[in-house]
């Protein structure tokens, strides 16, 4: 069974590139690439980072019905569209989803097999930090203030990982992933039948 899971966390986490170097080294693993309205930032690239289009272009795109999910960060649109979560499913894959604590709210609710991850900065001065490194994001205080509202949202997430070190971060990541695929809730049709081969394959020794 191919699970769907969600990393989330607020700006400057880092979510979004550990998902990117996530499915460099897991071949199991997709990385579904959400749409923005947005501008492409320097280091960003089309198709890579997001799918970067024009406000009337995804607004087209919710009328039709094209998305999962989608919300309204800081005046932009970031949405997750069906195709772009299909694709990855459709090629036995598990998909991988970096978006944002409103997205992930709706991913929940609407979708079954989700494993949903919330990731910290190891530190505030830290995250501060990292969040005054890049010049493009700039009103750090409304930025601030709206991860006050996703900090109170993840204890409905189902993991809480640190983003302290990439290589730790990964490892942690990775375990989440690995242990899912043995959770009976997920595998249960599966084991089910193997435990009954068992039980029968055991009734007919002991006759025997």
């Amino acid at each position: 069974m191919n699970l769907i899971f969600i990393v989330s966390s607020p700006t400057g986490v880092g979510k979004t590139t550990i998902c990117s170097l996530e499915t460099k080294r897991n071949k199991s693993i997709g990385r579904v690439i959400t749409h923005t309205t947005r501008k492409a930032r320097k280091s960003e690239q089309h198709g890579k980072d997001y799918y970067f289009v024009s406000q009337e272009e995804f607004e087209k795109g919710l009328k039709k019905g094209e998305f999962v999910e989608y919300a309204v960060v800081h005046g932009n649109y970031y949405g997750t569209s069906k195709k772009a979560l299909n694709d990855v499913l459709k090629k036995g894959k598990d998909a991988l989803l970096a978006i944002d604590v409103q997205g992930a709210k709706n991913v929940m609710n609407q979708l079954d097999n989700v494993v949903s991850i919330f990731m910290l900065p190891p530190s505030f001065d830290d995250w501060l930090d990292r969040i005054k490194k890049d010049n493009v994001r700039n009103d750090i205080e409304n930025r601030l203030k709206t991860a006050l509202y996703e900090f109170d949202a993840a204890s409905n997430f189902d993991f809480c990982i640190i983003n302290d070190e990439i290589e730790k971060t990964l490892s942690r990541l990775e375990s989440i992933i690995e242990s899912q695929h043995n959770k009976m809730s997920f595998v249960k049709p599966d084991r089910m039948e193997l435990i009954e081969r068992l039980k029968k394959e055991t009734i007919k020794y002991l006759k025997e």
